[in-house]
């Protein structure tokens, strides 16, 4: 494709509020916006006096409620569909009910022609293959940013079949290879792929696709995580993120068991929203706390001692780099897409294996001095990782006048170091 010397023109299409919407902002910073194709944004003055404390709402309403746009992107150039996510979210929460709000945004942004925009991103997980398409039809410069491992389906039919009955309504074989032929499809149409992590990257080559494609873009921490004070509880562990088997917690629980026949004293601590039934004895062994509010969020990474995250399959998760900056060590797998470093900031150790798991919480846990180092190092290498360091890897990922090949694996080295 013949790239225009001037800085080029987007249409985003992008549903929810990823990462604080970093991408729309950024190029609306650098006038590079020309429309932001969303499904809801919560700046209407009518859902901002549906977010009023005192009136009742579901929790699925509230999280939609809490998408406040950011400054930076003029009202002007957002082009959302509050109706139709609202109906749809109230509606989909009714047995046999399923309304598609997604498409209305994907459909809108073809009819108008991408508001006549140079370049397209999307991070839309397979449903806007024939947008795409559309789009580079149209001459777009195609970018699209991965935000979950590709491999994700398959890993959950194993672990499903495993465990039968923990989580019954998962996709079939067959919804799983077609999305995977979709994602194949997507990578080849499109100019470049952004992926957040090594692991994203080695698991789309693995399944067909152009490494000459990818580029590596981490995600950050905003820097106030950093200006935590850390007060860790010796012995307490800490787990964020959704209670499920994707996330591993079976094998944590497994591990949390065997530290208690080994006469572990300390707590395991489990927050965030449950996928399963947590009184299942295959859960059996930590404390659930389920959801609880940002301020308290903070609390706990600073008092934990250990955070663990003994994922099957993720992108990158976010919540290991929050712990880091709270100077906590991280154990947990390749599966991550971490920046941690094995025996450095923490441990990294094989998915579904829980005797492992235990014998690295009770190193660190036993060991104070090993302990402190990892908290150091933990905080000094979130400082690589900040909510800056993000955007300027963005920035240049976006930018189509970067087409050197070798970037890719300077990008590569840089998360590796």
């Amino acid at each position: 494709m013949t790239i225009s010397s001037s800085k080029p023109t987007f249409a985003v299409l992008q549903a929810g509020a990823r990462m604080h919407y970093a991408v729309p902002a950024l190029l609306a910073q650098t006038h590079q916006l020309k429309a932001f194709y969303t499904d809801l944004h919560s700046n209407h003055s009518w859902l901002q006096w549906l977010n009023q404390e005192e009136l009742p709402t579901p929790k699925s309403l509230k999280r939609l409620l809490g998408r406040k746009l950011p400054a930076d992107i003029p009202r002007s150039l957002v082009r959302d569909q509050p109706f139709r996510t609202l109906t749809a979210t109230l509606l989909n929460r009714l047995p046999g009910v399923y309304l598609d709000s997604e498409q209305a945004v994907l459909e809108r942004a073809r009819q108008e022609h991408f508001a006549q925009a140079s370049a397209l991103y999307t991070n839309f997980i397979n449903n806007d293959l024939p947008v795409v398409r559309a789009a580079k039809a149209a001459g777009l410069f195609c970018i699209h940013e991965l935000i979950i491992s590709i491999d994700v389906g398959r890993v959950l039919l194993e672990e499903r079949r495993k465990f039968p009955g923990i989580e019954p309504h998962g996709e079939t074989k067959a919804v799983v290879e077609a999305g995977i032929q979709k994602d194949q499809e997507k990578w080849a149409t499109v100019d470049r792929v952004l992926v957040p992590s090594q692991y994203c990257f080695d698991s789309c080559v693995a399944l067909g696709g152009d490494p000459n494609k990818l580029w590596i873009v981490p995600y950050g921490v905003q820097e106030e995580w950093l200006k935590l004070p850390a007060n860790p509880a010796p012995g307490r562990i800490l787990f964020v993120g959704q209670v499920g088997l994707r996330k591993g917690n079976h094998y944590l629980a497994e591990a949390t068991r065997l530290l208690k026949t080994r006469g572990f004293q300390g707590e395991v601590r489990v927050v965030g929203p449950w996928l399963v039934n947590v009184e299942n004895s295959l859960f059996r062994g930590p404390k659930y706390l389920g959801q609880v509010p940002r301020s308290l969020i903070y609390k706990e990474f600073c008092q934990a001692d250990v955070f663990v995250l003994p994922t099957l399959s993720e992108s990158f998760g976010l919540v290991h780099l929050e712990a880091l900056a709270c100077g906590v060590p991280v154990i947990t797998t390749p599966h991550c897409g971490s920046v941690v470093r094995d025996g450095v900031e923490g441990f990294i150790v094989p998915i579904r294996d829980a005797e492992a798991l235990a014998e690295r919480i009770e190193r660190i846990t036993n060991d104070r001095q090993l302990r402190a180092q990892m908290g150091q190092a933990a905080r000094r290498r979130a400082q690589e990782f900040t909510w800056m360091h993000y955007r300027d890897r963005l920035q240049k990922a976006l930018d189509p006048q970067n087409s050197d090949n070798a970037k890719t694996s300077l990008q590569q080295n840089e998360y590796k170091s």
